[in-house]
Order: C-alpha cells, then sequence, then structure tokens
C-alpha cells in the first residue's frame, strides 16, 4: 500500500560524521540554525570536538558515539540503532559517509538520507552504502558523479548555500592587523591543516609570487587537524626550509573566518587529491564565503569548483604550482580585475547560493522520503 503524502514538518535525526570544525560541520551547523524545532528530532555525533559543545550551546539535544576506524562501526552501529530506535524519527540524515556507513550499518526503523560532502570512498563501497540508503543528496553535482545507472533515480542534488555575509572591508583588516600584524598585501588561505586542502602547494608557490610582489604576506588560517600532526610539521617545516618564515604565517581558526576574509587581497583554494582521488573539494564553501564578504577566489580546477564558483573565480590546472603562482601575483598587481571578480562573486553568492534555497531543498528531500518510506 502507498503511504499518505506528507506535507511536513518531517522530524529528522542528524547522525554527523565528524564533530571539528570543517566545511561539513558548517553546513550542518547552518542548515540547523535555519530548520524550525519541528524538523529536528535530536543530533548523534560520531566523534566528540568541538562541534558537539557548540550544537549543545545552541539548544540541540546531542549524544556522543565514539567511532574510529572501520571494524568499530559495526559496535558504533548497534549503538546508533538502540538510540534512534527509542523515539525513531520519520528520517535520518546522515552527514557524510561514515555517518551514511553506521545508519546504514544501523538498520534503523527510518529511512537514511546520506548527504555526501566529498569523494571520499567513491567506487563500489560508496554505491554499497546508497543502495542501502532511500536518497543521496549531493551538495554538488560533480560530488555525485561516482553514481551510475542504476543509483541515478534516488540522487539528488542540493548545493550548500550560506546567509547573507556583509563584512566591512576596513574592519576587516583591522582584524587581519590583529593577527598578524600591518605591512603589504595578503592571500588567504582557509581551512583545517590537512593535505587535502593544499597549504603545501601555498607554501612552494610564495618564493615565485615574491619574486614579483615582495610585500606580499600569506596567512594560513586554520587549525591543525588531530588526525594529520604530520603534516602540520611538515608545513612549518617547509616554510622554515624556504626562509619564509616571517612570509608565510600560520594562525588557528578563528569563529568569524569571512571577516578575516574581508581584510584579505585573495583568497586561495589550491586543494589536491591523494593518490586515492580523495582531497578534491566537493562544494568549496569557504569560496563561497570570501567571495560573499568581497575577496577574490583563486584555486585548482578540479572537484566541485568549477560547478560552484565557475567564471567568478579564477581556476588553473589542478597542481600547477608555478600556474598558481602567476595567477596570484597577478591579480595583486591588478586591483581593476580583483574588484571585477569581487562583485562577480557577491552577486553569485547573494543569487544562486543562499541558505534558504539549501533549507527548501532539504525540507523536500525530507518530505519525498518520509512520503515514499524509503
Amino acid at each position: 500500500m502507498a503511504r499518505s503524502p506528507v506535507a511536513g514538518p518531517v522530524p529528522v535525526t542528524f547522525v554527523i560524521s565528524h564533530a571539528l570544525s570543517g566545511g561539513s560541520e558548517r553546513y550542518l551547523e547552518l542548515l540547523l540554525d535555519h530548520l524550525a524545532p519541528a524538523w529536528v528530532h535530536g543530533v548523534v555525533s560520531l566523534q566528540d570536538g568541538p562541534f558537539v559543545p557548540r550544537l549543545r550551546a545552541s539548544g540541540f539535544e546531542v549524544e556522543v558515539v565514539e567511532t574510529g576506524p572501520r571494524l568499530s562501526m559495526l559496535a558504533s552501529a548497534l549503538r546508533v540503532r538502540r538510540l534512534i530506535n527509542r523515539d525513531p524519527p520519520a528520517v535520518i540524515h546522515a552527514n557524510g559517509v561514515k555517518a551514511a556507513l553506521v545508519a546504514a550499518l544501523a538498520r534503523p526503523r527510518a529511512p537514511v538520507l546520506w548527504v555526501k560532502h566529498d569523494f571520499s570512498w567513491d567506487g563500489p563501497l560508496a554505491a554499497l552504502v546508497a543502495r542501502r540508503c532511500a536518497r543521496v543528496v549531493g551538495v554538488s553535482a560533480a560530488v555525485t558523479e561516482t553514481f551510475r545507472a542504476g543509483l541515478r533515480e534516488r540522487v539528488r542534488v542540493v548545493h550548500n548555500g550560506i546567509p547573507s555575509i556583509e563584512r566591512d572591508r576596513s574592519m576587516g583588516r583591522d582584524a587581519v592587523e590583529t593577527l598578524i600584524g600591518g605591512g603589504g598585501p595578503v592571500v588567504i588561505l582557509v581551512g583545517r591543516i590537512h593535505p587535502a586542502k593544499g597549504q603545501i602547494e601555498l607554501v612552494e608557490a610564495a618564493p615565485r609570487i615574491l619574486e614579483r610582489r615582495p610585500d606580499t604576506r600569506f596567512l594560513l588560517l586554520g587549525s591543525e587537524d588531530p588526525y594529520q600532526p604530520g603534516y602540520a610539521r611538515r608545513v612549518r617545516e617547509r616554510i622554515a626550509e624556504l626562509g619564509l618564515t616571517r612570509t608565510v604565517l600560520t594562525r588557528a581558526h578563528q569563529p568569524d573566518a569571512p571577516g578575516v576574509m574581508a581584510g584579505c587581497e585573495v583568497a586561495v583554494m589550491p586543494s589536491v587529491p591523494d593518490e586515492r582521488g580523495m582531497g578534491r573539494e566537493g562544494f568549496g564553501l569557504v569560496g563561497l564565503e570570501a567571495m560573499a564578504v568581497g575577496t577574490p577566489v583563486i584555486g585548482y580546477d578540479g572537484g566541485a569548483l568549477p560547478e560552484v564558483l565557475g567564471d567568478c573565480a579564477l581556476l588553473v590546472p589542478e597542481g600547477d604550482r608555478a600556474a598558481l603562482a602567476d595567477a596570484i601575483a597577478g591579480l595583486l598587481g591588478d586591483p581593476g580585475r580583483r574588484e571585477r571578480m569581487a562583485d562577480c562573486g557577491r552577486t553569485l553568492a547573494r543569487e544562486r547560493f543562499t541558505i534558504e534555497s539549501t533549507v527548501a531543498g532539504m525540507r523536500d528531500c525530507y518530505v519525498e522520503v518520509a512520503s515514499s518510506g524509503g
């Protein structure tokens, strides 16, 4: 018997893969803040981290089920199943592939909707997880390309969105000066210190930029990833080896990263894949936030960046450090082009990628899944 259509609100339990300060956490924070309370039926986090107290401080109920490597996922799935089945929601929103795998293993009473943020585990494993989910929602079309014809009917795309962001650029410059002092133009890279974010790419490009623009400073804004301690050390060592300790500066994650980006001349996104193809940007939320505050973006042309940032960004071939350096140096010397890119970016963020459109799209997906019963 077919289910009766559901009008909503639909009670949704959110199972989240990570609890640090990455893009998937920022996505969920924005979504939860803009969904009406009747849609939110609690949160289960598979990691204990700074995101958990942030959610609790915002009034959300959060249960933590620490989940390590793959062999521990079955035990976590059993705990998640018990938690969810005590008071089943209409839909489970699995935020990330780890959450989707655990939720699928749990086989709870509610259907699972997997929000796919990146290219992790693409291939047979991603297809297997998708078959156990009622829907797969990609934050970009790029992250859904792994799914072949047999799975396409359950795939949807709902782009990330951001609220209206307005930052005074003179106040942004004050914020930058507070962090690193005054001086020449600033090129910023925002993201956790992780190989995928490309801090080494920018460090290696810096000498070539400084040959043309010797007053340039570089700000790596982001906290160290506890799962990649060796990479943070490598970044620091390479900065020292190249004699850049006064020029390339690292600072921890800031709550108002867009406010800091507003005080910079250029934001860069040199994301690079590893040998498994992981590490490409699944959306590029930081780039969109930079555009929203009027900072032009330069990045590599991989992942979803061409789809999301398009002609408003300056994209160069993935892994081409010389092209990256030349693009940055050229843009620093062309204030007119920077202003045109800033205008383009502001319009893109304001008209195409709003949080209201994301919330509306996700509500439609929740209602669709609840109405079909998975």
